[in-house]
């Protein structure tokens, strides 16, 4: 006996089933390459933030352990009461020959003032040094470069958001910027530093 489909044409029903399987199919797989670039872009984010966070922590952290200003470094007795005696705000950053890990390393929370760092993968591309950078360092497992930029100001409650540029007072912030070309993200990053006599 002979099938009654052998040599014979599909009919409309059928050419029906196949063109809605290919639709779906295609559905499928658009919805599957948009998931994967979804997680994709969900990952890349979540690797910045952890990443920025824990270098702008490890530089706050690092500032925060240097003393609070130059004259309390320097064992000034005048300045463990009178703020005046502190480094002036036109002048918050490294002291002439001071360096971040250089010969001379910074000994005071200011000089943290103007600092760029670089942080960079081992990939050959990424090993090229920039342009105004103070430091870099590489650092296997990261995917891109980082940079780091630090500003310090003095600040006077009660609006600790304010720079305080008129005289020096018992309280410094650190501001640290985390950015990488790879993510259009910006990690801000404040901590407070207070002098308490």
């Amino acid at each position: 006996m002979v099938s009654p489909y052998c040599g014979e044409a599909m009919n409309l029903g059928q050419m029906m089933l196949v063109i809605g399987a290919v639709v779906l199919l295609g559905v499928l797989i658009l919805n599957a390459n948009s998931s994967v670039y979804q997680a994709t872009d969900t990952m890349y984010t979540s690797e910045f933030g952890v990443t920025a966070i824990s270098l702008a922590t490890s530089i706050v952290e690092e500032a925060s352990g240097k003393m609070f200003d130059k004259a309390i470094a320097d064992t000034n007795a005048a300045a463990v009461y009178d703020s005046s005696y502190f480094t002036t705000p036109a002048l918050l950053g490294p002291d002439v020959g001071e360096s971040y890990h250089g010969a001379k390393d910074f000994n005071d929370f200011d000089d943290f003032n103007g600092l760029f760092l670089v942080y960079k993968s081992n990939v050959a591309a990424d090993t090229a040094s920039t342009p105004g950078s103070n430091w870099e360092t590489i650092i296997p497992g990261i995917r891109a470069k980082y940079f780091v930029h630090c500003t310090v100001c003095y600040v006077n409650p009660p609006n600790l958001d304010v720079a305080y540029t008129i005289r020096q007072t018992w309280h410094k912030k650190i501001i640290v910027t985390v950015t990488s070309p790879s993510s259009n993200d910006t990690l801000v990053y404040p901590s407070i530093m207070s002098y308490w006599n």
